[in-house]
Order: structure tokens, then sequence, then C-alpha cells
């Protein structure tokens, strides 16, 4: 199963914007991953629209000592943060590690049949106010997934390309905290 089920990214519909070159952004190689760039706490709730006006929203909720992610398309998958990388797993077995929590721009990892890249640093409007974005490219032979993370955040924006073309690109439209289990 590929991440893209995993994370139900239904948003589909074409953008105008032009492929992520990683050279073209803030810290590539080098930049520190800074901390608290996925916040995992139960009630955490994102809400992304694309430019066509569809929208998909992801939660997590605290379950028996894990967190669940819901929202994708095929169930409940387990979202965690495992060896020093956010992992998503679906019935017990791997299918995204989108975020690595320590290292720099330039790391790359392979899990899940993709080789993930952390680009760099973009500065970008969420929610009406500016924040500097993590960019993590994970490459799947022709298509790439892309993640925004932004402290405190997490995702910002989720983008599918295929070679070269943007086939989704969505955005935060809304974000819900949640609130961390003491412990």
């Amino acid at each position: 199963m590929r991440a893209a089920l995993a994370l139900g990214l239904l948003v589909a519909g074409c953008a105008s914007d032009r492929p992520v070159h990683p050279m073209r952004l803030e810290g590539f190689p080098g930049a520190a991953i800074e901390p608290g760039l996925f916040p995992l706490a139960d009630g955490a709730c994102w809400t992304f629209a694309d430019g066509e006006g569809k929208t998909l929203t992801l939660k997590i909720r605290a379950r028996d000592g894990t967190y669940a992610l819901t929202g994708q398309t095929e169930g409940e998958a387990e979202i965690r943060v495992h060896e020093g990388f956010l992992e998503i797993l679906y019935e017990g077995h791997l299918v995204d590690r989108p975020l690595k929590m320590e290292g720099a721009a330039g790391d790359r990892w392979e899990a899940a049949g993709a080789t993930y890249t952390v680009f760099g640093y973009e500065e970008m409007e969420v929610l009406g106010r500016e924040v500097r974005a993590l960019v993590v490219a994970a490459d799947r032979g022709v298509q790439r997934d892309l993640y925004w993370f932004a402290k405190d955040l997490g995702w910002v924006r989720l983008r599918t390309e295929r070679t070269g073309h943007t086939l989704r690109d969505a955005r935060l439209a809304s974000f819900e905290a949640g609130a961390t289990p003491p412990g």
C-alpha cells in the first residue's frame, strides 16, 4: 500500500504550480531539522483544501497507549514516532515514514518502497500567518509525494507530482492542536 493511500490524499486536482526543486529552498543542504515539527497529540486535527474546494480531514486519537490516524481512505492507521522517525502503519505494516525528527536538509532514508529526502525550508503563509515549513519528498519511481511540516502545526501542505506534473496539492485550511496525554 502506498503512503498516498494511507494518508488518503483524496484531494485530486490539477494545480498550476511548477515541480518543487530542492535547490530553490532555503537551507539546502545542511539546515538543521527544527524540533516540534509534528504535534503527536490526542485530538490533533488537520483539514486540508485543494484549489477546487475538495477537503480532507486527518485526526489523531489516543488509543491503548498508541495513536490512531483517521481520515484516510482505508480505515484507521497507527501513527507514531519510532527510532527517530514519524511513521504511519496500516494493519501493522509500515506505509510511510515522512519525517525524520532530527537531522539536516540533505538527509535521505529508504522506507516503504520510497526514497525520502529532506529538501530544506520554505517560507509560506499558513492559516493567515507566515511560517517556516520543512519540505520532505518521498520519491516512488515516477511519483513524488511532498510533505511540508511547520513547528507546532505538523502537516501544512500535501502534494503529489508525477513526471513533473502536479496531481494534487492540498493546503492546511484549519488545525486543532489536541492535547498530549500526561506521562
